[in-house]
């Protein structure tokens, strides 16, 4: 075979084997995406399934203290939880269900609507025959055993789903480890290749330079090739464990440290700053920063980015080109590159990215690379924002921004267990307005919301920072102070007493002023749990109530406040 000829041959390899290690990173790439789309998708349900469980747990919860009150205004969490079953019962129907839940997704809808019906006929009872009849209804057990059996169905859901879960992230990094070892065997072939190569060419082009100077580019070519696709395989596992750590984020002040720890290892020749949108949402404040990025604002205006303006990347490279406003004039000629975080069509922030590399020869297989990052980081954050968003609509008040009740439980037994560790005191305040249906009866209901309003905000500007002030219902709220002994627990309840008495809120023309009526409890002279506490403090505000109102009263002693035990 003439050598012609084998030179034929052997280009042909190497363009096979370079193709073949360039479709490798976008097979993975492929794979990856689908892999993060069951994910998010497994997530989704679970989040579902779990808000079901607690939807339910909160209607019960409003059926119960109806039952027990007789009071209207405890049926509200009943109603927020009914009303909201339905559309989360369709989604869970609708969206991305497998054939093989079908039929455990038919027995939790029926289930569910048993418990409801069931929780609706309590309430009917209990208002048509009075509390007794009611009672011996719940104390048959028939809505525990629907709670026991719609636990069980979705927890058998969950335990799937994270069997689910796990499988894909085992997927996934098996992925990671074959696109690796893809790369390092294509990067030997191609370096025994090579050296194949090299011999055959000294032997036979000993004085035919031209033809060795080919041989030269072939063998550039390739190390090029192998060293992208190296670089491919390392980005793309490290931006799956940045992903994955992302996927575990609780806060948005968590997600900016996950990113600043990654991206230097992810861009290790460039610097750049990750900015984040403000709650306003007037302006970017920078959240992260890596590498020498000492001369990038901490704030960045919407129209100083030419990225943020147009929704797209943009590039300036070069002493001519367009830059940014915010680019400074000691890094003017250096390439820089903005990059709009874009989920579902929002923007929540913007990636600038500052170095040499982005102009050089790879300068644009690394701005493809870098984009490609910036979308997954928008999805992330607007994961993480969600799920932040979530949990505090269901800790808080939507009206008066207290806590709720279900944080006050939680946050109350996490108290009670430090002090009974530390030896120390918890104080709570029950707090009740004054004649509250009086407002609404006069003012109307936005005459009572406003008052609310300016009451918790009273409440907010005179606690401290580790005191927790919670609504518990209606006009009644609640507030925990650990580490406070009933002594200054009755000194700090005057304070806020004479705080919202001092209130003039003015809504609608009218002016509004507010009174309200104090019981005081502590641990551990009045309760050692939750309920008993609470209740002791209940006690005292209903004796306040009854001494004239607009006045603080301390619970009764140890001995009777537990009926002298």
């Amino acid at each position: 075979m003439k050598f012609e000829t084998k030179l034929k041959a052997a280009a042909a390899v190497v363009i096979l084997v370079m193709s073949t290690v360039a479709l490798i990173p976008l097979l993975v790439n492929r794979h990856v995406a689908e892999t993060m789309s069951d994910l998010k998708a497994a997530a989704r349900r679970e989040h579902l399934y779990q808000s079901l469980i607690s939807m339910l747990r909160d209607a019960e919860t409003g059926q119960r203290g109806f039952i027990v009150t007789g009071k209207e205004e405890f049926l509200q969490p009943y109603y927020a939880g009914t009303s909201m079953i339905p559309a989360v019962l369709l989604e869970l129907k609708t969206e991305n269900a497998n054939p093989q839940e079908w039929g455990t997704l038919k027995n939790i809808e029926e289930v569910t609507n048993a418990k409801l019906a069931s929780l609706s006929d309590t309430i009917s009872l209990r208002r048509d025959s009075g509390f007794e009849k009611a009672a011996q209804v719940i104390a048959g057990g028939k809505g525990r055993s629907q709670m026991d059996l719609l636990r069980s169905l979705i927890g058998e859901e969950l335990s799937d789903y994270t069997q689910r879960r796990n499988e894909l992230r085992e997927k996934l990094i098996i992925t990671s480890n074959i696109a690796a070892y893809a790369g390092v065997a294509a990067t030997l072939i191609n370096v025994v290749f090579l050296l194949g190569v090299l011999f055959a060419a000294q032997r036979a082009l000993l004085h035919r330079h031209r033809a060795e100077e080919r041989a030269n580019s072939v063998s550039d070519e390739l190390r090029r090739a192998a060293a992208l696709a190296s670089l491919r395989n390392a980005h793309l596992q490290k931006s799956a464990e940045l992903l994955h750590s992302l996927e575990l984020a609780e806060t948005m002040e968590e997600t900016s440290d996950i990113i600043g720890a990654y991206l230097p290892a992810l861009l290790p020749a460039l610097s750049g700053s990750l900015y984040l949108y403000n709650n306003s949402r007037n302006v970017l404040e920078r959240s992260a920063r890596w590498g020498a990025c000492d001369d990038e604002p901490d704030v960045l205006a919407p129209l100083d980015c030419w990225a943020l303006r147009r929704g797209s990347e943009h590039l300036a490279a070069g002493p001519d080109a367009l830059g940014c406003r915010h680019a400074r004039a000691s890094s003017k000629g250096t390439p820089r590159l903005c990059v709009p975080l874009i989920t579902q069509g929002d923007v929540v922030g913007c990636l600038t990215v500052v170095g040499a590399a982005l102009g050089g020869d790879d300068g644009a297989e690394q701005g493809r690379w870098i984009v490609q990052l910036a979308e997954q980081l928008g999805l992330a954050l607007s994961n993480v924002r969600l799920r932040v968003s979530l949990r505090r609509q269901s800790i808080v008040d939507p009206l008066t921004q207290l806590y709720n009740r279900r944080y006050m439980d939680e946050v109350l037994k996490r108290e009670l267990l430090l002090a009974e560790r530390k030896g120390g005191a918890v104080t709570v305040v029950m707090i009740d307005l004054d004649h509250f249906k009086r407002v609404n009866d006069t003012y109307g209901h936005d005459g009572g919301d406003a008052l609310l309003v300016a009451v918790a905000a009273a409440l907010r500007e005179n606690v401290r920072a580790c005191d927790i002030a919670c609504r518990l219902g209606g006009e009644e709220m609640l507030i925990v102070l650990p580490e406070c002994n009933m002594a200054n627990g009755l000194v700090r309840a005057e304070a806020i007493r004479l705080a919202i008495a001092a209130l003039q809120v003015r809504s609608n023309g009218q002016m509004l002023t507010a009174t309200a009526s104090f019981g005081v409890a502590s641990y551990p002279g009045h309760g050692r749990t939750v309920e008993s506490l609470v209740h002791a403090a209940d006690l005292a505000l209903y004796e306040a109530k009854h001494g004239g109102r607009n006045c603080v009263m301390g619970a009764r002693g140890a001995e009777e406040a537990d009926g002298g035990a």
